[in-house]
């Protein structure tokens, strides 16, 4: 070791500790420029993929939401009205109408079963026979005008004939 070259040890570790990462340094610096738009393009990239997505997924809910609101919307064709694919005419059935709310009937039906509009149609149908003739009348009305609901509106006309 005397004829003037290192060891190779000494060079290994030259190598790794000084000159490897000088060498990536000097690197980073030269291709900086580089690395940036390669980064801005490729988040660019990204981010017109994700509009993309996102626009098309909101035109499927747009029009999945459009076509369910607007079915419902929709008055059914009344029953003299030719079927549109031309053939027989199909027999709609009308839906019975209801009657406009009226506040006085839900504020008595709230005082004779508290919580009206939380209870299932069974929980009410257990309770009408021990209401009186104005209540039952009001629960009628308020029914009719708001959720419908057949059982409730059945049995209340069943109480309100025996009476």
């Amino acid at each position: 070791m005397s004829d003037g070259h290192e060891p190779d040890g000494v060079r290994r570790a030259l190598d790794v500790l000084v000159f490897a990462p000088l060498g990536v340094a000097l690197t980073v610096v030269e291709d900086l420029p580089g690395f940036v738009a390669k980064g801005h393009q490729r988040v660019e990239a990204d981010i017109r993929n994700a509009r993309a997505v996102g626009q098309f997924v909101v035109t499927i809910g747009r029009r999945a939401i459009t076509r369910r609101v607007g079915g419902i919307l929709q008055a059914p064709p009344p029953p003299s009205a030719p079927a549109p694919s031309g053939g027989p005419t199909a027999v709609v059935p009308r839906a019975p109408s209801r009657p406009d709310p009226d506040p006085a009937d839900g504020t008595l039906v709230e005082q004779a079963l508290a919580g009206y509009d939380t209870l299932s149609a069974a929980q009410v149908v257990r309770r009408l026979e021990s209401l009186g003739s104005d209540e039952l009348r009001a629960v009628h009305r308020y029914e009719a005008s708001h959720r419908h609901r057949r059982t409730i509106l059945n049995r209340a006309n069943q109480l309100l004939d025996g009476v």
